[in-house]
């Protein structure tokens, strides 16, 4: 998973008239709105805005009194509080579908398990709605009232409350299992449930429209029983600025990678303004590669001879990784390769230019770019060498006679060498063999014993060195002590 620079265009009315919304008030406040695109962005950062959606009287659904909401993975979902009508929308906040299911009525918030909705009508009963066959499930009744819901898939039960009623604990039967006050909020119309956050918690994110605050979500730690004092105030990014919070939801599927907060903004200040959909970054859930192994490869080196290095590591989420080497031990990427599964071994060739010891390591990240730390180093020594030459072969009487250079930066010492000869008729000589000093940058000489013989020969002179070799070959036709 690689970040983009995010780009949002709402258009804003101008001119409002402004009705507030009291935290004590018990009535729905009948939304209206302004007119914005469908509007869809790559993330950046927690609390990023990626989505806005027009779902109001100027967008989609072409009318104000939208509320609930919810995303299931695969679309939106809006609820009219004011009648049966219920709204499937694709990622893209398009309207694909409206309708309503028999029994259900003024549906607020929604929450979703995985497999069934679930909301009520701001009073004592919990619907359980299958939204593929557009029916009815079940009916859960009980001591409570649900405006706001959300679904804790770790207990398995329900937090329902009603604008600044008690947060009731709630499941499945109905039963009321527990219960606490929110306190500061009074007009809570969404809840999400969030248990991943690598912050803590787990949260229950709360959607209300205290006046003041009118479309403000609250961070409260269900563990610590009290909010953490983180809120974020949607009107800054959605809409006219005085819109009211709707439904609320948490979910991981809006984005590869990320936990995406949205819900709805009641826009309904004025005439004119509208509903939305929004859509917030809140944190990567994508989690990095492993630690690639220390490269394997030499540990002892040439310069400008060419060594291959391997590594492999695994992604938790089984993504494609690249592999980023560090070649001179200054925790710098000198290459990034190209993306391989999760699991393979990442090989590599590459080669010094100067001598000197160098720690080999490398580190990995995912296709989201999230990065691994370094690997434990490689240690390689790379060395100078002799670069030794034979220039020419020559023959003069009684003996062969090889011009030799060292070429290299660093002496040549111990250098073995041997002149052979090859076919004829060798009598004395055939072979002579020695060891000589070539210091770096000079020329030497080596030369055989007495050579007789008859007819036509190969000479071969060859260098060997722990670090260069060198060889060369000359006819030659041998006329007793003579070479011609």
């Amino acid at each position: 998973m690689k970040k983009k620079i995010v780009s949002i265009l709402v258009c804003m009315l101008m001119f409002v008239t402004v009705s507030t919304v009291t935290g004590t008030s018990k009535m729905d406040i009948n939304p209206n709105g302004i007119s914005t695109q469908n509007t869809s962005v790559p993330n950046l950062a927690a609390w990023d805005l990626i989505a806005v959606h027009d779902i109001g009287a100027t967008g989609e659904t072409g009318d104000n009194g939208n509320a609930g909401a919810e995303f299931d993975g695969n679309y939106h979902y809006s609820t009219r509080w004011a009648s049966n009508l219920i709204h499937k929308y694709d990622i893209d906040g398009f309207l694909v579908d409206e309708f309503s299911i028999s029994g259900v009525n003024g549906l607020r918030d929604l929450a979703w398990d995985g497999e069934y909705m679930y909301g009520g009508a701001a009073s004592s009963t919990i619907w359980q709605m299958d939204f593929e066959t557009q029916t009815l499930v079940d009916t859960i009744t009980g001591g409570f009232a649900s405006r706001a819901i959300a679904y804790d898939s770790d207990l398995d039960v329900f937090y329902c409350s009603d604008w600044g009623d008690p947060v009731w604990v709630v499941d499945r039967d109905g039963t009321v299992v527990d219960q606490f006050n929110l306190g500061t909020t009074t007009s809570t119309y969404g809840f999400a449930y969030d248990n991943s956050n690598p912050d803590g918690g787990p949260y229950l994110w709360v959607f209300d429209q205290t006046t003041g605050a009118t479309s403000t979500i609250y961070q409260w730690d269900l563990v610590a029983g009290e909010f953490t004092g983180f809120t974020y105030d949607v009107n800054a990014d959605v809409g006219s600025g005085i819109g009211i919070a709707g439904g609320l939801w948490v979910a991981p599927d809006y984005q590869d990678g990320l936990m995406c907060i949205g819900g709805c903004v009641q826009d309904s200040s004025a005439p004119g303004v509208t509903d939305y959909l929004f859509v917030y970054e809140l944190y990567t859930t994508n989690a990095p590669p492993e630690t690639p192994s220390a490269p394997s490869g030499p540990s002892e080196g040439i310069v400008t001879l060419d060594y291959d290095f391997s590594t492999s590591t695994t992604d938790p989420d089984d993504d494609m990784v690249a592999y980023g080497w560090d070649y001179n031990g200054d925790f710098v990427v000198d290459e990034w390769t190209d993306f391989i599964d999760s699991g393979a071994t990442c090989e590599v060739t590459y080669s010094w230019q100067d001598p000197g010891t160098y720690n080999i390591r490398v580190k990995a990240k995912d296709v989201n770019d999230l990065e691994s730390d370094w690997s434990a180093p490689h240690e390689i020594t790379i060395i100078e060498t002799p670069d030794l030459s034979v220039i020419r072969i020559t023959g003069s009487l009684l003996m062969l006679k090889a011009e030799l250079i060292n070429n290299g930066p660093v002496d040549a010492n111990g250098v073995s060498w041997n002149i052979n000869l090859e076919g004829g008729l060798i009598l004395i000589g055939g072979s002579s063999t020695g060891t000589i000093d070539i210091p770096a940058g000079e020329k030497a000489e080596i030369s055989t014993g007495i050579i007789l013989g008859f007819g036509s020969t190969t000479v071969r002179a060859t260098l060997d060195h722990p670090l260069s070799t060198a060889a060369k070959t000359k006819d030659v036709f041998v006329l007793g002590f003579l070479f011609l």
